[in-house]
């Protein structure tokens, strides 16, 4: 197993992930590190088909 911490703690991180074609995403989930207080409050789910040109997604008008 693995996983991804930012080297700094400012809000402006990013991951990006290329699933290399359009494929459905029913879930997201993320966790604390282990023996530490890292963990994520809240996030910004985007989508593109290009890489350029990104969208919010939304759910009921709720920004995840």
């Amino acid at each position: 197993a693995g996983g991804w911490s930012p080297l700094d703690s400012n809000e402006q991180q990013w991951l990006q992930v290329d699933l290399g074609d359009r494929v459905e995403i029913v879930a997201v989930a993320t966790q604390g590190r282990y023996g530490s207080s890292d963990w994520v409050t809240s996030y910004t789910l985007m989508f593109s088909d290009t890489g350029r040109n990104w969208k919010e997604y939304r759910q009921d008008d709720t920004i995840w």
